[in-house]
């Protein structure tokens, strides 16, 4: 997963990692709750709409930012970010 050395972002006050139900589809994509994206993208300014045309750096962001909190903080691993951190950048 790509670096966050350089990002800022806000993360939605009362919500867990795991309130964004990241998961694998069928056709081996990921999905997540995108209200949940919604609410990153306008606490931090960003055009959620924008955002959707082209989701990857964001989503990659949020999710990259978002578990290393977690982790930070105790949480337990999840397998799935375990996953794509071995595999390297391939959110599209």
């Amino acid at each position: 997963m790509q670096s966050d050395t350089l990002l800022t972002l806000k993360l939605p006050e009362g919500y867990t990692f795991s309130d964004l139900k990241l998961r694998r589809c069928d056709d081996d994509a990921i999905d997540l709750d995108m209200e949940l994206v919604r609410l990153i993208c306008q606490i931090n300014g960003l055009d959620f709409e924008k955002v959707c045309q082209n989701p990857g750096p964001v989503v990659t962001s949020i999710l990259t930012v978002w578990y290393k909190s977690h982790i930070a903080s105790g949480g337990q691993p999840d397998a799935l970010m375990e996953e794509l951190k071995t595999q390297g950048p391939r959110l599209n």
